[in-house]
């Protein structure tokens, strides 16, 4: 009896003594993320099914209000504390404490092939060839277009590829024949002006990689364009001058084009509701070929962490393919992910326009110019936003000459 007792002890102790060291070799790691919607969660579910196939590593999610992101990595950096892994809206906040996960990846060079390299320099100082992480989600700007209004005034949708006289003389064709009031409508904010005066011919950057617009002729084209249209009350000047909402005029299916971003699509959707029938369309051509302008969420490996291999594990099961597709669909966001942008996406929306739309935003993805991503990237882009937002708000409103407007926003970004 005794000799039993013994054996069961000793059986106990080698159980427990297994289970302790498997459970001091499961690896504990920290993903500090922020939502723009339903984003963390998400990754939380993909990350726990991530465990279940990897059981020696565990990832917690802790959210963080994105206007507090920065300053906290920053405040857990100097302690010594960073999470091993971070969502980040500004690259390259952070660059010099990214981890560099190409010599744990054999396939490290495969991996970051499936994303344009403007956003993996982003995260880069400008001379590495490392891999610090990917973008996971994007924000694309172009025109949300009136499709009834189209049908009503039985005209043909320009097709892709069209110029933006193409696109003009079609526009003005449908507010001739029906009772819309405007051609189109933009605001005066932010990256909504910059994809059209690229594709005009528009050059932001100077042969050595400097915010400098050294190539204005096609923003002033594009300026020129809405001047016009305002002169002849063909496009609201509220918008213009930053008193009024472009998407509200298209909600109310007052004006036949509305540019703006990936982001509004949800939003437009709930506005518009049966009113009307509305797509996305390609972005008008000029001789910059049809651009908009993205803006990046980045999901980056932090250099503090402890546990380098498991966070690199991390990474190659979320840029998977089928996981990037699966992230996009839930989150309903623009995949960066080249392959699952070449692809439609089974967005996760009973809302068959949402699907649609979303669908044409992702396939605006790869036209993107170099500089249309670097710039919503660029440490500088919310100077050069704002002094856009004033001195092109005072052309509109008669306070400048577009040579002054112009030649006030080259200063500014001279100055910074």
């Amino acid at each position: 009896m005794k000799r039993a007792f013994c054996f069961v002890l000793l059986c106990s102790l080698v159980v427990l003594t297994g289970a302790s060291a498997l459970a001091h070799d499961t690896i504990a790691l920290r993903f500090l993320c922020f939502n723009e919607g339903n984003e963390c969660a998400v990754y939380n579910d993909l990350l726990a099914r991530f465990s279940e196939e990897n059981p020696d590593v565990t990832v917690a999610i802790d959210v963080a209000n994105e206007a507090e992101l920065a300053a906290q990595l920053n405040q857990q950096i100097e302690a010594g504390t960073p999470p091993d892994i971070a969502r980040v809206s500004d690259l390259n906040a952070l660059v010099g404490h990214y981890l560099d996960m190409r010599p744990l990846l054999m396939d490290g060079d495969a991996l970051g092939a499936n994303y344009r390299q403007a956003y993996l320099d982003a995260l880069r100082d400008g001379r590495d060839e490392a891999f610090y992480g990917y973008p996971d989600a994007l924000g694309l700007v172009a025109p949300f277009v009136n499709v009834s209004l189209f049908e009503q005034a039985e005209v043909a949708l320009p097709a892709e590829g069209a110029s933006w006289d193409e696109w003009l003389a079609a526009l003005e064709q449908v507010v001739e024949a029906t009772d819309a009031h405007y051609v189109l409508s933009v605001d005066n904010k932010d990256h909504r002006l910059v994809g059209p005066a690229m594709s005009l011919g528009a050059e932001y950057f100077d042969e050595d990689g400097r915010l400098t617009l050294p190539a204005a002729d096609g923003l002033r084209a594009f300026l020129q364009i809405l001047h016009g249209l305002m002169e002849a009350g063909k496009t609201p000047a509220d918008a213009l001058l930053g008193t009024g909402k472009s998407q509200d005029y298209f909600a109310r299916g007052e004006t036949v084009m509305y540019i703006c971003g990936s982001w509004k699509v949800e939003e437009v959707a709930a506005q518009v509701g049966d009113d009307f029938e509305w797509a996305i369309v390609t972005n008008p051509a000029g001789q910059g070929g049809g651009a908009g302008v993205a803006q990046a969420t980045a999901v980056v490996a932090l250099a503090g962490t402890e546990h380098p291999e498991a966070v690199a594990k991390v990474f190659k099961y979320l840029i998977g393919a089928e996981v990037s597709a699966e992230f996009s669909a839930r989150t309903l966001t623009i995949p960066a992910h080249l392959d699952v942008a070449a692809s439609a996406i089974d967005y996760d929306t009973d809302n068959e326009t949402i699907a649609a739309a979303l669908n044409a935003f992702a396939r605006e993805a790869p036209k993107l110019q170099d500089q249309a991503i670097a710039l919503d990237l660029h440490p500088l882009a919310e100077v050069y936003y704002a002094a856009s937002n004033t001195y092109l708000r005072g052309y509109f409103a008669g306070e400048y000459t577009l040579d002054e407007a112009l030649a006030n926003l080259k200063a500014r970004l001279r100055e910074a």
